[in-house]
């Protein structure tokens, strides 16, 4: 680490999961000197505030080169090309944007499971609903086993970040001005009070693509002997994200003993009797995943059923710190 700090580049600075990495940054342990903010040329022009000093926001990718590091927040889409620059210019990349999970080279890792590869150039966060399902799940991994695990993940406006919300906030207007709906550009089709799965079509095996990523993350991460159905479901919130999951162990584990892994698992959160169920929007801002109604499954011999609530962006945005913290000491 430089003696004035670190050089941290910041793609996506101005969407939705930049803002977030860049709050979180602001509080981290890292010794940050300089912030390079790097979006797209809608951003020009556009200044970003961090520690008391203003950085312009950057168009150009050759900003990339001398960095210490590198969080990518764009989209998908745009982040495989600065992925390629930085590698080039052998700046560590930590990747938030889901464009390089699940990819056979790049290490994807959840911060407090597993050590962080030493001198690796390029690191992946699991995309949002893999991440906090398998927060859930590794502390049961561990104790007991998985065979099985299905469950109904519910999707925010988020997902597709700022413009996301925007679609929801217009259309909630027009629904409560009895005005046309704007026409649908973010999501298939229009999500104001209404709830939908598989809009943007499906695959042979009836998965969304969404869902053959989630599953192929959660693979990766507990192992293919785990049998894994989820459906994702498009809600009309703004943001957080929900799941009601069903799980089968391998060895016994009753629901006391699961409450017991959940108070010792980082990044976890058990909901304390009286502390009412939580939900989507309790959980904006939060860097946990909240469990509740957890409880025994009477459908089969070893199972549990709980629901979990997370702010996805915050969540990844506090991994992703999490594992710079690792890789730069």
């Amino acid at each position: 680490m430089a003696s004035a700090g670190l050089r941290i580049g910041v793609v996506g600075a101005t969407g939705s999961l930049g803002t977030e990495l860049l709050e979180l940054l602001d509080l981290s342990s890292l010794r940050v000197g300089e912030i390079v903010p790097i979006a797209t040329d809608d951003s020009l022009g556009r200044d970003i505030e961090f520690q008391g000093s203003v950085f312009p926001v950057e168009t150009d990718d050759a900003r990339l080169t001398g960095l210490d590091m590198a969080f990518l927040c764009a989209p998908p889409s745009a982040a495989l090309d600065f992925v390629r620059r930085a590698l080039h210019e052998q700046v560590p990349c930590i990747d938030l944007s889901g464009a390089t999970a699940g990819t056979e080279d790049v290490p994807m890792r959840v911060a407090g499971y597993g050590s962080v590869p030493e001198n690796i150039p390029l690191l992946a966060i699991p995309r949002s609903p893999a991440l906090a399902l398998v927060m859930a799940l590794q502390p049961i991994a561990a104790a007991a086993g998985l065979k099985r695990v299905t469950g109904a993940i519910l999707e925010s406006a988020s997902i597709a970040g700022k413009d996301g919300m925007s679609a929801l906030y217009q259309e909630s207007i027009a629904v409560f001005s009895q005005q046309p709906l704007p026409e649908a550009t973010v999501f298939p089709s229009p999500v104001a009070f209404d709830c939908m799965s598989g809009a943007e079509g499906l695959d042979a095996e009836g998965l969304t693509q969404r869902e053959s990523a989630l599953i192929r993350d959660l693979t990766l991460l507990l192992g293919s002997e785990v049998k894994i159905a989820t459906t994702l479901i498009q809600v009309p919130v703004f943001a957080g994200l929900g799941a009601a999951l069903s799980i089968e162990t391998e060895r016994d584990l009753e629901a006391g003993e699961a409450e017991d892994l959940f108070r010792k698992a980082p990044g976890v959160e058990l909901a304390a009797d009286g502390d009412g169920l939580p939900t989507t929007r309790t959980v904006v801002g939060h860097d946990s995943v909240l469990i509740g109604r957890l409880r025994g499954d009477p459908s089969t011999q070893r199972g549990l059923q709980l629901w979990l609530v997370a702010d996805p962006m915050r969540l990844a945005a506090s991994h992703a710190i999490q594992l710079a913290v690792l890789r730069l000491a």
